[in-house]
């Protein structure tokens, strides 16, 4: 286990934005379940049109992210 701790915070100081829209994307994914699973009458439609259409753009800046990362990484080397 801490293995496996030392090597995230060895991605996390090589690339901070990446490893933090992971993160974040980790926590949207979660909270859209629970809200899906828990909270189904309580919240309007546009609600989940708003949530899914942000977790997409999460997603998509967590890739991009990545990508530039590994990219100028393999460049170092």
């Amino acid at each position: 286990m801490s293995t496996m701790l030392v090597n995230l915070f060895h991605r996390a100081a090589r690339c901070p934005f990446a490893c933090l829209f992971k993160l974040l994307l980790s926590v949207s994914f979660i909270y859209a379940l629970h809200i899906a699973a828990y909270h189904q009458s309580d919240v309007p439609l546009y609600i989940y049109i708003w949530l899914a259409n942000l977790f997409g753009v999460i997603a998509i800046l967590a890739l991009a992210f990545h990508w530039n990362c590994q990219f100028r990484n393999t460049d170092k080397r």
